[in-house]
């Protein structure tokens, strides 16, 4: 399937122009190294759910939008270097979980949460 190495979307066979961007199909995406592939300090958090039920929403909804994602559950602190990593994330809740995204996916990540959470999505600062 070729793909567009500009938006990163993929076409049917057969395709030969981006209908996005006017740009010519590759057969691959050359390996980016722009973006971490393991949260670290390229990794943002876009905000917050409560539930484990909204946690999933939230990634489906991500993965279905081609946005890489990681959502920590605040039961990570209960593991060595998760405590350490929780709270530099500013979170002081014993239920929920953060969502995490690289920097510049960021924007794109909370028209995508905001439209499926709502007001469930609760700002990276926001404890309870």
């Amino acid at each position: 399937m070729p793909f567009c190495p500009r938006c990163k979307y993929e076409y049917a066979e057969g395709t030969l122009l981006c209908p996005d961007c006017n740009e010519k199909l590759v057969d691959a995406l050359p390996s980016s190294t722009t973006s971490a592939v393991q949260p670290d300090d390229s990794w943002v958090v876009v905000g917050r759910v409560q539930s484990e039920v909204r946690s999933e929403m939230a990634k489906g909804a991500l993965d279905s939008n081609n946005i890489p994602s990681v959502v920590l559950s605040n039961l990570f602190n209960a593991y060595g270097k998760g405590m350490d990593l929780m709270w530099n994330l500013g979170t002081s809740d014993k239920e929920g979980s953060a969502i995490l995204v690289p920097r510049e996916f960021r924007e794109e990540a909370l028209v995508v949460l905001e439209a499926v959470l709502g007001d469930d999505l609760r700002p990276p600062e926001q404890a309870r």
